[in-house]
């Protein structure tokens, strides 16, 4: 198993998603992807329900005001 991690600050969907999905791609079933993100929509709703429609387990936190921290396992 691997963690990988992906930052996203700074980025507005569609890209937050679609560069999450590029790695998320990449890697094996087990694998971990930790996202930084600063979008809250993409934090909040597009990517934890990308990943929950995938069948892959998300966990999101708030790290601070403005960013969160999304970690996946892939499937």
């Amino acid at each position: 198993m691997t963690t990988k991690t992906l930052d996203i600050t700074g980025k507005v969907c569609p890209f937050c998603l679609l560069e999450t999905k590029k790695v998320l791609d990449g890697l094996q079933p087990g694998d971990v992807l930790v996202v930084s993100c600063d979008h809250p929509p993409a934090a909040t709703i597009t990517i934890p329900r990308f990943a929950e429609m995938g069948g892959m387990p998300v966990e999101v936190k708030k790290i601070s005001s403005g960013l969160w921290e999304i970690s996946i396992t892939k499937k």
